[in-house]
């Protein structure tokens, strides 16, 4: 009995490279003892940490076998979040010394604070951690490094040193800091007097001191459940910044020494209370409570190690956050030259719009609203370009104008997500359009899908063309389909195996490089279909798809389409909430290569990184998101496996994997699915 053969043996026949589905159980044609059936791998099972999905599926009768896959990923499962736009322009040295840019094109508004920005200026990589402190106008930010950090130091904008970058849609951003205070619990019997506005407290047996200041007080006695201490009196009576629900003697609390971090690069801001920071030296739990500015006082304080006469102001003007959860003092040295800082993220578990293709759109022309369901945008969608046949291709309309104000781009979105409006207007499906010698976007392009792509791929995305999939399969090869196999009689199993290829929105289909998009038309997404004669034919994406899995053969190529649900789906007897993601393949022609009544046994696996997504420097882009990951603190999610076979008989399969709030590496979490009736 011969040996699996190796795909190379097998290509020719082609029809095969198109269709499996993750990792193969390989199992005889026929076994008695081989059933139908699916398991689902997480691995590792870490929580808050790249993972990455094997799906592995045996159907051993020719009835079974699949001719289109929908994979319901782990609902705790999170793919690439984030989108961009473009920031092009000039920088030069503004105000302070600090880097300043001027791009017509990116409209920048007071919520670009704190956003990070990467590429390049002259040239050269922006460096890391590099965000936009301060915007002065619509057209002019100020950056938060130095111009001498990048290379415009005594430049004007008049020199003309150009940048090309691109801005995030969020401020979820890295940067360099320290824990200049640790975190502490003490227990402490407090007496508090209800007041106008905020209450006043007193402690027994020590009082309350200037050192308290800061300090949290948590307590049922207080609106919200804590507060803390604004100041203290010269008789240790201390002023809240909260009220308490009622004047109340000797209660028992728990008062918190809360962590202080600083910074010379994150800007923290009251937009940042409540957020997640994270960190070496910081829990995974660790929320914002306060923020504030390093003040001579604290500077000299920190610097002389508790003893301000010792100290100098050399972190005056650094940004200074107060933390809840387990936070230990830093080694880190922000004076030193240079210095030995940590890496400190904000708001890394936050999800944010995703750069997507949706397709599901009308047009109302009178208001100039793009309208679809709802959760179809995001309020995070505000500023990032869109394109597609249907919309304006320029910020100013149907003519390209003044060159330099850029894509057309979203300038609001409906509360429930259902309709958007842009900066250039929309024209609808039904206009003849001389670019496509009259005809109308939907004569045009309506069998791909009218694909409108909103926003632009993070610099933390995949790369087009990256291998980030794996299709292996095992089957009874016909020789009448694939030359060189042996007689069907003999029951044996040859194997393949085919890379998937990750392409982002801008790719995926023919109208999405109409319009102004940077897309390619040559990544259009077809495959090969019967229907009901064999033939190689458009394969509409999912709408809020976020991006496309090309397996390519030397005959034919086949796509998997990666969508995120706008609401809740509920698939026999699991729900999956909006925003969980499901892989879709509407077409896998694994089966035409099959010996007559043979069935087949596949594996899936998608990977959680890629070569693009490793390459990215450290705390460039948006920090802590995986091609795809899990979220952290998750403790269980459900699968579903929906197969449909050449009859159009669908079935549905689904399962449940239990997973450890704070897996370890390496540990695999595996669903067993069942079939639902």
């Amino acid at each position: 009995m011969k040996a699996l053969k190796s795909r190379a043996a097998v290509i020719a026949g082609a029809l095969l490279a198109s269709t499996a589905m993750l990792v193969p159980l390989a199992a005889p044609a026929g076994a008695a003892t081989v059933v139908d059936g699916c398991s689902f791998t997480a691995n590792p099972a870490s929580g808050g940490s790249q993972s990455a999905l094997r799906v592995a599926c045996n159907f051993p009768t020719a009835a079974s076998v699949p001719a289109s896959n929908v994979i319901s990923d782990f609902s705790n499962a999170v793919w690439h979040n984030g989108a961009a736009r473009a920031v092009n322009g000039v920088a030069f040295e503004s105000l302070y010394g600090l880097t300043g840019v001027v791009s017509p094109n990116a409209h920048f508004t007071a919520a670009d604070v704190n956003r990070q920005i990467a590429g390049t200026i002259g040239g050269t990589a922006i460096g890391a951690y590099t965000n936009i402190k301060a915007v002065v106008n619509g057209s002019t930010v100020l950056l938060n490094m130095p111009a001498t950090t990048t290379g415009v130091s005594g430049k004007t904008a008049g020199d003309a040193i150009v940048i090309d970058a691109k801005l995030e849609n969020s401020s979820i951003r890295a940067g360099v800091g320290a824990v200049t205070l640790a975190s502490a619990t003490a227990s402490a019997t407090v007496s508090f007097v209800k007041g106008a506005s905020v209450a006043t407290a007193t402690k027994a047996s020590t009082a309350f001191n200037a050192g308290d200041v800061g300090k949290q007080i948590v307590s049922v006695k207080l609106v919200g459940g804590s507060g803390l201490i604004a100041s203290v009196n010269g008789s240790g009576v201390a002023t809240l910044s909260v009220n308490a629900t009622a004047t109340s003697a000797s209660q028992s609390v728990t008062l918190n020494t809360l962590g202080t971090i600083i910074s010379p690069t994150l800007g923290f801001a009251s937009t940042d209370v409540g957020r997640s920071v994270a960190g070496t030296p910081i829990a995974g739990t660790s929320k914002i409570v306060t923020t504030g500015t390093v003040d001579s006082a604290t500077s000299r304080y920190i610097t002389g190690g508790g003893n301000p006469a010792n100290g100098t102001d050399a972190l005056v003007g650094y940004s200074l956050a107060k933390v809840t959860g387990t936070v230990a003092q830093s080694a880190a040295d922000l004076t030193a030259s240079p210095a030995y800082p940590n890496q400190i993220t904000v708001g890394a578990d936050e999800i944010v719009s995703t750069t997507r293709i949706i397709n599901n759109q009308t047009y109302e022309l009178d208001t100039q609203k793009i309208v679809s369901g709802e959760g179809t945008f995001r309020g995070s969608d505000v500023g990032l370009p869109i394109s597609g046949c249907g919309v304006q291709a320029y910020a100013n309309g149907a003519t390209p104008g003044d060159a330099n104000a850029g894509q057309n781009y979203i300038t609001e979105v409906a509360l429930n997500g259902s309709w958007a409006k842009t900066a250039g207007g929309v024209y609808g499906n039904s206009q003849g359009l001389a670019a496509l010698s009259g005809a109308t976007c939907t004569q045009a392009f309506g069998s791909y899908g009218i694909n409108l792509t909103i926003g632009l791929p993070s610099v933390s995305s995949a790369v087009n063309g990256d291998v980030m999939s794996t299709v292996a399969s095992t089957l009874n090869l016909s020789p009448s389909l694939v030359p060189g196999s042996d007689a069907c009689a003999t029951n044996t199993y040859e194997g393949t195996t085919i890379q998937g290829q990750w392409y982002n929105p801008g790719f995926i289909g023919a109208s999405s490089a109409f319009s102004g998009n940077a897309g390619s038309a040559s990544a259009q997404s077809v495959s090969l279909v019967l229907s009901p004669a064999l033939a190689i034919t458009p394969i509409a994406a999912p709408t809020n798809t976020i991006g496309a899995i090309k397996y390519p053969t030397a005959v034919v190529s086949f796509w998997a389409f990666v969508s995120l649900r706008t609401s809740s789906e509920t698939i026999a007897d699991k729900t999956f909430a909006a925003g969980t993601a499901k892989i879709s393949l509407p077409w896998v022609p694994t089966l035409l290569a099959l010996c007559t009544g043979t069935g087949i046994s596949s594996e899936y696996t998608f990977q959680g990184t890629s070569i693009g997504t490793q390459s990215i420097a450290t705390g460039t882009g948006r920090p802590s998101t995986a091609l795809r990951g899990l979220k952290a603190g998750a403790t269980s999610g459900d699968v579903a496996y929906q197969p449909t076979n050449l009859g159009g008989t669908a079935s549905n399969w689904t399962g449940k994997g239990t997973f450890t709030a704070a897996g370890s590496l390496g540990q695999g979490v595996v669903a067993k699915l069942v079939l639902i009736p």
